[in-house]
């Protein structure tokens, strides 16, 4: 499953900066969740459909994302998701844990504001309601789920002060599922990735609680051990769940016969 939140609908009653930030935004989500298969080869004109805009703010946007990485050149005017090795993936997210972690642990130093602390709790409302309509016969909306994921993890890193934080973590927004709000699943049934997820939202509440409690070492080790929660569902870590060892786009491990699916593929002809 894949979803990306962190955009909303452009329309033609947007100012030009702000559609073009929201071209710019979309286009590095669906990259960075796996909805662009890096295989595919990507032209202006087919991204300007699919976003309903012309070709004048997807151009800058391609530019901008070859820039941040997120994208690589194919050819004169075509352009391809930047694959990531396995290696790479389970860096970001083992470093976004630390860094969350060490943000957690710097606001229970003082204490969460009561701001803060209303916001989160916020969140742990809009989690419990999400699995209390969701499961058994109805499916849990990872859709929501994603976007109150992000809510979360974003007041962390907010409230713990200073750019460079929020300069670090937006790195590592830009490899493939390194970003909150990018919920993906390797092979995993759906009462399995239902009670992943529970248990994440479970994870959020004892984060919460430790904040209060201003035990900064309980706040940094629950982050860290919500990392590993990531790497699990994208089974590139064991856990709980029956893992075939596949890999999902646009993660590559060319050291494993699963890893062959993105193995370098021949330039196409220009458009």
């Amino acid at each position: 499953m894949t979803t990306g939140t962190r955009s909303a609908t452009a329309s033609g009653s947007e100012k030009p900066e702000t559609r073009q930030k929201h071209v710019i935004d979309k286009l590095r989500t669906w990259a960075s969740n796996g909805t662009i298969d890096p295989r595919r080869k990507l032209s202006e004109s087919s991204l300007a459909e699919a976003l309903g805009v012309s070709r004048t703010p997807i151009r800058h946007a391609l530019a901008v994302l070859v820039e941040e990485g997120v994208l690589q050149r194919v050819g004169a005017r075509g352009y391809r998701v930047r694959a990531y090795k396995v290696a790479d993936v389970i860096e970001a997210i083992e470093l976004r844990s630390m860094i969350e972690g060490y943000a957690a642990k710097k606001i229970a130093s003082d204490g969460p504001s009561p701001e803060l602390l209303a916001a989160l709790k916020q969140c742990l409302a809009e989690g419990d309601d999400i699995f209390e309509n969701g499961g058994m016969d109805d499916p849990v909306n990872e859709e929501r789920y994603a976007a109150m994921n992000l809510r979360f993890h974003t007041l962390i890193i907010e409230a713990a002060g200073g750019s460079l934080l929020h300069q670090l973590t937006s790195l590592f927004d830009r490899v493939p599922f390194g970003a909150p709000d990018s919920i993906r699943f390797d092979n995993i049934g759906r009462k399995d990735r239902e009670q992943h997820l529970h248990y994440a939202h479970w994870q959020h509440h004892h984060m919460v609680s430790a904040l209060i409690a201003r035990d900064g070492a309980r706040a940094e080790n629950l982050f860290r051990e919500h990392g590993e929660g990531v790497k699990i569902s994208l089974g590139i870590s064991k856990g709980l769940f029956a893992i075939d060892g596949s890999r999902i786009l646009p993660i590559v491990d060319p050291d494993s016969p699963a890893g062959q699916i993105n193995a370098p593929i021949k330039d196409e002809a220009d458009d």
